[in-house]
């Protein structure tokens, strides 16, 4: 008896059910809700802590002072004269001001957001380093409050600083409800050091030219937009960018990313 050879290609490849092709992607979309769910609520009882701090005007005042002349024994207090050159041109005004208020967290979502699909592992790690971040920025919030310097002038020190985004003649609306409200939160700079962050987000995972411009020109133009709007001094940039790095390396330090 003749057993003839059928070629493998003859018979029909067995299709996947629908379930086994959908449940990668329904994974996918699970994790993706369940991991920004975390940051948001995160986020939130952030500013409800931040918000919560009490208020000390006179000590946060104070601290802001000695903060200015601190920077002036170092001959680096310019940020009077870099808001004056800046908003010469409403046009440069509104645009610092636009940036300042609503530039900040849909970066941070964006990028958030690109990380997460690039690679999930960095983005739990960039997660880290904020909670972390946050943690110490509470520290500050309620140990030593500052006041911005475009509150300066309220107080009786008039030193050039002009309040762009909350006084008028601004099409920018930043208002804030007053549960997590804290006018005197200048120190550290998350502003500064969130976006940051975002930018060496970027730098280490990708090795796209045209990304890692954007990163650099994240950070300089939110630099400037700072400055121009008379939230934070220099000082209080720096030590945003220093609690980041500190939360960095201690995120590197953990073998697992929380919550992964």
């Amino acid at each position: 008896m003749t057993v003839r050879q059928v070629p493998y290609a003859a018979f029909p490849a067995s299709r996947p059910r629908a379930s086994q092709v959908s449940r990668p992607a329904i994974l996918g979309a699970r994790w993706f809700a369940r991991d920004f769910a975390i940051v948001l609520a995160v986020i939130g009882v952030y500013f409800l802590l931040r918000g919560a701090a009490p208020d000390r005007l006179g000590f946060s005042v104070r601290v802001t002072s000695g903060l200015i002349a601190f920077e002036q024994r170092l001959g680096v207090f310019w940020e009077p004269e870099v808001q004056e050159w800046s908003i010469r041109s409403h046009w440069s005004k509104e645009f610092a001001n636009f940036v300042y208020a609503y530039m900040h967290f849909p970066v941070l979502a964006a990028v958030g957001v690109w990380l997460w699909f690039r690679n999930r592992q960095g983005f739990l790690f960039m997660r880290d380093v904020m909670f972390i971040s946050m943690v110490i920025g509470l520290v500050f919030y309620y140990a030593v409050p500052a006041a911005p310097p475009r509150l300066m002038a309220a107080h009786g020190y008039e030193l050039g600083f002009i309040d762009t985004v909350f006084g008028g003649d601004t099409a920018v609306n930043y208002a804030q409800p007053s549960l997590i409200l804290n006018e005197y939160a200048a120190i550290p700079s998350f502003h500064f050091g969130w976006i940051a962050m975002a930018s060496a987000a970027i730098w280490v995972n990708t090795g796209s030219r045209a990304l890692r411009t954007l990163a650099v020109l994240l950070t300089v133009v939110m630099t400037w937009a700072i400055v121009a709007s008379a939230n934070h001094l220099f000082i209080d940039m720096a030590l945003g960018g220093a609690v980041v790095a500190i939360a960095w390396w201690a995120a590197a330090r953990r073998p697992v990313a929380i919550g992964r």
